[in-house]
């Protein structure tokens, strides 16, 4: 077997490994040109909210009869509420201190019909209904009126009780919304409604499964930013310390860097969608790839020691080769047993990461490679400049003395 990787190794392995170290600009140029493509379609990810229904596969029964069930009863499955409650600042004030006020029911009234011009809502309820209901549409001028209406109605006093919390200082407008609709549409018009003018004393919020949602991935986003950026640092701090260099503790993070953005283009070419429950894969990835870049960074200084900047790179290819792609198979291969389960999100994150760790293989031996050998041999060109002027002064020497 040892001969055979040796028979290998002195074969096609060693033609590509002297191609990267002579021919660095041209893989770089190729490479870059596969960035910027990527780079524009990763570019276009975002991230999206899931439900509970995304979780399951889609041969399970209760997702069949959740399907069967919205199709005859459209919008009786996604819920939002808007929450109006008392919140005064002064004790002596003239702010409001029951939601039964005439001036909140009219106030949640409006919120209601308001609501109701927002595409995708298909019903909004509120206490001013039920009162409304029991005084001939109209809401009472004065909230004795108001009191005096729902204590001589006992069915009026159950109903308004769905709205209206026991101490009367919270009340609701309750949504029905379509199931297939855009959340993050909807989300972004009912804040705008609840923007209209409030009543004194009075706070006004957004509820419900669409919301939740939407704050989920706008959570999300934030979080994955937060968590790479972190992560990226420490990684720098870390390399920089290692390598007691900046420009080796600089160079492996490319192997990150590229890894992660042909890794996210390929996948939104593919159709990928970035969720809350997957948006952690970056900072799993990144842990890995890192460890790549550091093994051909330290194994090119060592063969640099002892050999010119080109064969320093062909050895350093043909010794971390094998073991980097045993190390990336056996990484895909647990990656997408993450698929053999019945949760999508699962296998969707599985994938993610099988294809992160793949990328971040290529990069470390094409793009890394490369930019060692360029910086290198900038590095060397300086010297052998510096050795020339050196030789010259010494024949000057022996010329004039």
């Amino acid at each position: 077997m040892r001969d055979k990787l040796s028979k290998l190794g002195k074969g096609p392995l060693e033609k590509y490994a002297r191609f990267v170290s002579h021919h660095a600009i041209v893989v770089l140029a190729i490479f870059l040109l596969f960035t910027v493509f990527t780079g524009y379609q990763a570019s276009l990810m975002e991230t999206t909210g899931t439900s509970q229904k995304a979780w399951l596969p889609e041969d399970v029964e209760v997702i069949n009869t959740f399907d069967l069930i919205a199709d005859q009863f459209a919008g009786s499955f996604a819920t939002s509420t808007i929450v109006v409650e008392t919140e005064p600042r002064y004790a002596k004030s003239d702010e409001i201190r029951d939601v039964r006020d005439p001036e909140v029911l009219r106030y949640v009234d409006l919120l209601a019909e308001r609501a109701k011009l927002v595409y995708g809502v298909v019903g909004a309820k509120s206490a001013a209904d039920v009162v409304k209901g029991e005084n001939e549409g109209r809401i009472p001028p004065s909230l004795r009126s108001v009191k005096s209406l729902l204590e001589h109605n006992e069915m009026a006093t159950q109903r308004i009780s769905n709205y209206i919390s026991d101490d009367y200082s919270l009340t609701v407008v309750r949504l029905n919304l379509l199931e297939d609709i855009d959340a993050g549409e909807v989300v972004e018009e009912l804040r705008e409604v609840i923007k209209i003018d409030k009543p004194p004393g009075v706070e006004v919020e957004l509820s419900g499964d669409p919301v939740q949602k939407v704050t989920l991935q706008e959570l999300a986003g934030e979080t994955m930013g937060t968590t790479s950026l972190v992560s990226f640092a420490l990684i720098i701090l870390i390399l920089i310390i290692i390598f007691a260099s900046i420009k080796y503790g600089l160079i492996p993070l490319l192997t990150i860097v590229f890894g992660l953005i042909w890794a996210y283009g390929t996948l939104v070419l593919a159709g990928f969608e970035i969720t809350p429950q997957t948006s952690g894969v970056m900072a799993m990835i990144m842990g890995i790839g890192i460890d790549f870049g550091i093994q051909v960074t330290k194994r090119f200084r060592y063969e640099l020691k002892s050999q010119k900047r080109e064969d320093a790179m062909v050895d350093t290819l043909k010794n971390v080769f094998y073991p980097m792609c045993i190390t990336t198979l056996a990484a895909v291969i647990g990656f997408k047993c993450l698929a053999l389960g019945q949760l999508p999100v699962m296998a969707d994150m599985g994938t993610m990461m099988a294809t992160g760790v793949l990328f971040c293989m290529v990069a470390v031996l094409t793009v890394v490679p490369a930019i060692l050998v360029l910086f290198e041999r900038e590095k060397g060109n300086k010297n052998d400049r510096r050795s020339l002027v050196d030789m010259f002064h010494a024949r000057a020497i022996q010329i004039f003395y």
